[in-house]
């Protein structure tokens, strides 16, 4: 059972429903596996826990 596993800084239920969708069409098409042989976790992190050219996302907002 492959696992796809994305860090993400808030994205919304649709957002998360529509790349759960595409990842796992894509990964099925890829491998041969059936679609229920994919899990897409999805790591939520908050923007003060994540930063990008040594400045917090949360400051750049």
């Amino acid at each position: 059972m492959p696992v796809i596993t994305l860090e993400v800084c808030n994205m919304t239920k649709e957002q998360k429903a529509e790349t759960a969708r595409v990842f796992t069409e894509e990964l099925s098409r890829i491998t041969g596996l059936p679609k229920e042989a994919i899990v897409v976790l999805f790591h939520e992190l908050p923007f003060e826990d994540v930063a990008s050219g040594g400045v917090l996302l949360s400051d750049r907002k």
